[in-house]
Order: structure tokens, then C-alpha cells, then sequence
């Protein structure tokens, strides 16, 4: 190996690495706060939903069986 391959290459260091992940941080954790607000929104309405009657539920045309699909119908293909 030569002086100028030892010494005069840029060094390689871990730190941009690590510098990538911490600036995709802010993002990944917005991302999380809100899939855990929309989880906490859907399972609230699954709560509402499943307090009802079957005649209140007919009302909204949906049985008692389709609660959670209809919960989260635009997320997951049910």
C-alpha cells in the first residue's frame, strides 16, 4: 500500500452513518405518533360500535361481524 492510499484517502467513518439514521429520526417517529393516534381512534370507534344494539347496528347496515372490518376498511383489504 502506498503513503498516499494510507493517509491522503478520505477517511471512511462510521459517523455519516449514523448521521443518516438521526436524520430520518424526526420523520420515523411522526410516523409513529400517528399510526398510535389513528390506532387509538379506531379502537375507540370499535368500542362505540360494539355498545350498540343489532337494531342500532342495522341501522348503520353493518352486523355485529363486520365491525372491525368496517373499522378499518380503508387501511386493510377486507
Amino acid at each position: 500500500m502506498s503513503y498516499a492510499e494510507l493517509f491522503d484517502a478520505p477517511a471512511k467513518t462510521p459517523i455519516k452513518g449514523v448521521a443518516a439514521r438521526l436524520s430520518r429520526l424526526p420523520s420515523a417517529l411522526g410516523e409513529g405518533l400517528v399510526e398510535m393516534l389513528e390506532t387509538g381512534a379506531r379502537l375507540r370507534e370499535v368500542t362505540r360500535l360494539r355498545a350498540m344494539s343489532d337494531a342500532e347496528l342495522a341501522l348503520h347496515q353493518i352486523t355485529r361481524d363486520e365491525i372491525v372490518p368496517h373499522v378499518f376498511r380503508d387501511r386493510y383489504c377486507y
